[in-house]
This record gives C-alpha cells, structure tokens and sequence, in this order.
C-alpha cells in the first residue's frame, strides 16, 4: 500500500510539471515565449548598444525587440535618443519594415522597445539605426523568423488533460491491484483456519 501511495505522488507531481511547464513554454505576445540577448555591449560609435529579442525562436507577425543604449564613455544609459529599427528580409519574400523605438512599451525604465510584425518566414537582416547628442551610429544582426507551429496550442492544452487522464487510469489500476491483493490475503487466511 506504501508503494502505491509512492506511485501515486510521483504521478501527481509529473503531471503538475508538466501541466506547467507546458503553458509557461508556448506563451505568446510580446516580450513573452522566451527571450534572447542578442547582442550585448556591442560598440556602435560612441555608444554600447544591447538587443533583447522575443519571442524565441522569432515568429511571424510577433518580433518584439528592447533596446538598450549606453555611452561607451562612462557607461551610463542614454534616454533622450532616437532610435529607429529596420528588418529588410534577406531569403525568403517581403518588404522592408521598420518601426520608432519608445520608452513606452519598454519593460524596463530607460530602454527603448520596438513590436514588428513580420509578414513572412525566412532570414531578415534586423538594424537598430541610433541618433542623439553624441552622433549617429548603428548595429545589425541576421535573424531566421520561423512560421508559428499549430502544435503549441494544442500541446499547452492537450498535455494537461492528458496528464489527468493517465493520472486518473493510474489510480484505478492502482485501486483495482490493491483490492485483488487483499482478496489473495483474505482467502489465504480462510484456508489457513480450515
């Protein structure tokens, strides 16, 4: 009985884990679905510059970029700037883009964030174009935009149910093994008596 009760929390705690882990990874929108450092202190003239991209890996339609620019000087961050980003697609069709990076949407204080939504799959040349008091500068990265896969909504729903199922067919089996067992026990101990 100690050993199905064993079973049975292992059973539980797997299908917790699971049940979490699996909402938590196909999360979607901007700044959410994992993010990625894609460039950190990168020298662009008389700044450092630092690019967050998510989701990861990038998606169509939901490219969310923040931004972080810092005078390579005394490295503090630099808040009163323009800065402007460009996706021009490399492989794969589309126009270019670009969009005005703002504190607004920005989850941290004195960043600067960008939402493009990327119209096709394939490999885009990302620029992040910088303009303030000390001059302009720029940097660039390639990244590969992925088309969304239908398999994510359905394992972030399907995993838990299915969790619950198997946790549910475990028990009975359980239950059922552990009755059989004590009828075994009860008949060996008539014979016994007789």
């Amino acid at each position: 009985m100690v050993r199905n009760s064993r079973i049975l929390k292992i059973l539980i705690t797997l299908v917790l884990i699971t049940s979490v882990s699996s909402t938590a990874v196909y999360a979607e929108g901007p700044g959410t679905g994992g993010r990625r450092v894609k460039m950190d202190q990168e020298a662009a003239g008389p700044y450092l510059v630092r690019v967050v991209t998510s989701p990861t890996p990038p998606k169509v339609d939901n490219y969310y970029l923040e931004i972080r620019v810092m005078d390579a000087e005394s490295g503090e961050i630099i808040r009163d700037m323009d800065v402007l980003v460009k996706a021009i697609p490399v492989e794969g069709q589309g126009e270019p883009l670009e969009a005005v990076a703002t504190h607004d949407i920005a989850p941290i204080p004195g960043e600067y964030a960008a939402h493009l939504l990327i119209p096709t799959a394939g490999v885009w040349e990302v620029q992040v174009l910088i303009d303030g008091e000390l001059g302009a500068a720029q940097v660039s990265f390639l990244e590969r935009i992925t088309t969304p896969s239908a398999l994510g909504p359905i394992l972030s729903v399907g995993a838990p149910f299915a969790g619950l199922v198997i946790l549910i067919v475990a028990f009975l089996w359980l239950q059922r093994k552990s009755r059989g067992s004590e009828g075994k026990l009860n008949s060996k101990d008539q014979n016994s008596f007789s």
